[in-house]
């Protein structure tokens, strides 16, 4: 009989060890990880993280891709890690946003994030693992990826040493030609000096360009007149053969003695086009009307129809000029009423 309580007794035992062992299986446990798909129930979640690179070998300073693909079921909220500027031996370059999730077929979730890493120590390197914090109805866990190896290489190649890169030679004495430096200084003055004489040639020139209008400025337009007419005596161009020339100057002269004492634009305008402005103003009588028209009609004779005019009449279209000029030129009192008026 006490066989057969004692038989009893294991059986009991036994049979409540099992059912401890079936509710401890059942019960989840916190920051516990499954790698493997749920059962038909769904009473297990499941998730899975895998980091990745684009490339295992890159040369020292090299861009990789380091990406962290997490695969789960359920409702389940993942959150990344925020790498900061270092990642063992790597530096973090850039950092993408999460991508999805997306929904696989076999009813699985996908959610990818990926970094740019670079490292400047050669040799095997290490990308460690990282922790993968996640959020469930049943609670809160962490997934830890997988460890990678990355092959940094130098820049330089098998069988260079750094006894292969030279310094740079030292700058070259190149000799010194005296008479060469001689010359070249020489040739500088020269061209220095020559370049100051133009310059002050073509300053005094203008100087005395300026202080010569600023005199006919000051003068009488009959004054200014006069003294033109005598220059143009004095070149003596009808011996030259320059009639043409002569007449051309002397029309000039005339011209621009009206506009300075009449205000009339005879020298921007044609022959009719002054005469016909001249009929319209009162600014000359007649008489001096028809002996500017006279001369003007004269000039162009021999400015533009080839008239060969003989030295009486040169003569003469000199003297009408002056004779204009003395009928109509400024008195004393016309000027000063006009510099009191000024």
């Amino acid at each position: 009989m006490l066989n057969k309580v004692t038989k009893r007794h294991c059986i009991f035992l036994s049979t409540l060890l099992i059912l401890v062992l079936v509710v401890y299986t059942l019960v989840p446990a916190k920051n516990t990880i499954f790698a493997q798909a749920s059962d038909n129930k769904g009473n297990i979640a499941s998730v899975e993280a895998t980091a990745n690179v684009d490339k295992n070998e890159v040369t020292i300073g090299d861009k990789i891709r380091f990406g962290i693909r997490v695969k789960y079921q359920d409702e389940i909220t993942i959150q990344f890690p925020e790498l900061n500027e270092q990642l063992g031996a790597f530096t973090v370059k850039k950092t993408y946003g999460a991508e999805g999730p997306k929904r696989e077929k076999d009813g699985y979730s996908i959610i990818e994030r990926a970094y740019v890493l670079s490292s400047y120590e050669i040799g095997r390197q290490t990308v460690p693992s990282l922790k993968i914090k996640y959020k469930s109805s049943r609670g809160e866990g962490e997934v830890a990826t997988n460890e990678i190896a990355v092959d940094v290489k130098g820049v330089i190649k098998e069988g260079e040493v750094l006894a292969d890169i030279k310094d740079i030679h030292p700058p070259l004495n190149a000799p010194t030609n005296f008479r060469r430096l001689v010359v070249g200084i020489f040739v500088g003055i020269g061209v220095l000096l020559v370049s100051g004489i133009a310059y002050w040639l073509i300053n005094k020139r203008k100087i005395g360009q300026k202080r010569q209008e600023q005199e006919f400025a000051k003068r009488t337009p009959h004054e200014v007149a006069y003294e033109l007419l005598e220059r143009l005596l004095k070149e003596d161009l009808i011996s030259k053969g320059l009639v043409k020339e002569y007449y051309y100057r002397i029309t000039n002269i005339l011209r621009h003695y009206i506009e300075d004492r009449f205000g009339l634009l005879a020298p921007e305008r044609t022959t009719d086009e002054f005469l016909i402005e001249m009929a319209h103003t009162n600014k000359l009588d007649d008489t001096h009307k028809e002996l500017v028209r006279e001369f003007l009609e004269r000039c162009d004779m021999v400015k533009y129809a080839k008239y060969g005019p003989s030295v009486l009449e040169i003569k003469e279209t000199y003297d009408a000029a002056k004779h204009f000029i003395e009928e109509t030129k400024e008195c004393a009192e016309e000027k000063e009423v006009v510099a009191q008026s000024k």
